[in-house]
């Protein structure tokens, strides 16, 4: 016979599993990412910089850094599970054997004048006409009565010792682990508890395998959406020049899905102006430029911004709702290089020759957005092939400080750092208008 258990343990073990099913391993592999990971440095290691603790983080900002929304949903849905074990603890009974001996007070072996006594002494304090307590009553017709019977009665006594009952062989009760409202509501149970199993059995498996597949079946194993890879595969040809390869680049499906909102248009138009001398526009026809920028698809226009950005490190000026974009498009970009940089060396001919040019531009572009420099700064100027890049890795160096150390024959990094150490501090100080601390910040990139 099948029973709610619904003020058993048993709904509460069932809620417990489908909670842990889930919870279990995703704490696992976060607790495993986390154990992993290596601690990022982003500063100077050197003693000085060790002992200053300029770079310690507070005990707030520990705390901020984990207080996470998903961290926090986690430590509340292990506290949830801690709560059923504990009620799941406190509500379980163990099942007792019914023992005879025990309910009358007795010891194994007892004589049958002891039984009678110990039977007439529970007799008057728990028989119905003694004690008016329903509890009374029941208690003593279903077990001291049936104690005395099983150790006096012949027939009881053979059923107790071949069935461990006076009544013979017990019916079975099997348990369901649901609520009582999905079994008893007018009739309707059975079709309530189909819709029930089917549901947890049958639907919730099958979203899970078509969410899984169709997810799948959007992305490549290196996590990029199979439409980037044919508009990447439309636009790479074999004269594409480096300083094309952003154009191809920012057409990534990931970039398009990103959210365009309206309050997004101030700090967009805003961040324009900053960067509009990276976005190669003609100056001579500058209006119909900007026009004709403007009129390209919006999240084009969003991702190119955010990533000039990056690259001319006006990223301080974003906005909260742009500086989450800017985010989402720097973590996606390095899976995007890697598929751009395998369809450029892919061998495209018999002697297994790639495509040199794009592959040249998607290194270029690699390195601007790590090192966080223009792509003009890598125009050669000069005699250094490889422009003023080099010069704005080192702390507090801009466009206007280069300027200025080249105005004294100083126009290659080479040349800057084979400068001796005071002829150096005094270029930087007198020619260039750093500090001394901002020029002691350069010495110690240089010396490490």
């Amino acid at each position: 016979m099948a029973a709610s258990e619904e003020t058993s343990a048993l709904f509460p073990i069932f809620i417990l599993t489908i909670m842990a099913i889930p919870i279990v391993p995703y704490t696992i592999t976060k607790l495993c990412r986390a154990a992993s990971k290596k601690s990022k440095s982003i500063h100077c290691q050197c003693n000085d910089c060790s002992r200053s603790g300029k770079y310690r983080k507070s005990i707030f900002q520990r705390i901020l850094s984990v207080s996470t929304y998903s961290n926090l949903t986690l430590l509340l849905l292990w506290v949830i599970m801690i709560i059923l074990v504990y009620y799941i603890k406190t509500r379980s009974t163990e099942i007792t054997v019914f023992d005879p001996f025990s309910i009358l007070g007795l010891e194994p072996g007892a004589t049958e004048s002891e039984i009678k006594k110990n039977y007439r002494r529970l007799s008057i304090q728990y028989h119905p006409d003694k004690n008016p307590d329903p509890e009374a009553h029941k208690y003593f017709v279903e077990h001291i009565a049936k104690a005395y019977q099983a150790l006096t009665d012949p027939i009881a006594r053979e059923n107790y010792e071949k069935y461990g009952h006076p009544d013979g062989r017990q019916g079975f009760q099997m348990g369901i682990a649901l609520p009582q409202f999905l079994l008893n509501i007018d009739g309707a149970s059975g079709g309530i508890l189909l819709l029930w199993i089917v549901g947890l059995c049958i639907l919730l498996p099958l979203v899970v395998a078509v969410v899984y597949l169709s997810r799948s079946s959007k992305y490549t194993g290196n996590y990029v959406m199979h439409q980037t890879l044919s508009t990447y595969y439309y636009f790479m040809k074999p004269s594409l020049a480096p300083s094309k390869v952003m154009d191809v680049f920012t057409k990534a499906a990931e970039y398009m899905e990103i959210p365009v909102r309206r309050t997004d248009d101030e700090p967009l138009q805003k961040l324009f102006m900053l960067v509009r001398s990276e976005l190669n526009l003609d100056l001579k026809n500058i209006k119909q430029e900007q026009a004709k920028f403007w009129k390209q698809h919006p999240a084009l226009v969003k991702t190119e911004l955010l990533v000039q950005a990056q690259l001319t490190r006006e990223f301080g000026a974003l906005s909260p709702s742009l500086a989450g974009d800017f985010r989402r498009i720097l973590e996606t970009a390095p899976r995007l290089l890697e598929e751009l940089m395998k369809m450029a060396v892919i061998p495209r001919n018999a002697q297994g020759h790639g495509w040199l040019r794009p592959a040249i531009g998607v290194v270029e572009l690699s390195q601007c957005i790590i090192q966080a420099v223009p792509l003009s700064a890598r125009k050669t100027t000069g005699g250094s092939p490889e422009g003023i890049a080099p010069f704005l890795q080192l702390p507090h160096i801009s466009e206007a400080v280069v300027k200025k150390v080249a105005r004294k024959k100083v126009r290659t990094f080479q040349e800057l750092y084979d400068m001796d150490a005071q002829e150096r501090d005094e270029l930087l100080t007198q020619t260039a208008g750093l500090s001394s601390e901002e020029v002691q910040d350069v010495e110690i990139v240089l010396e490490g």
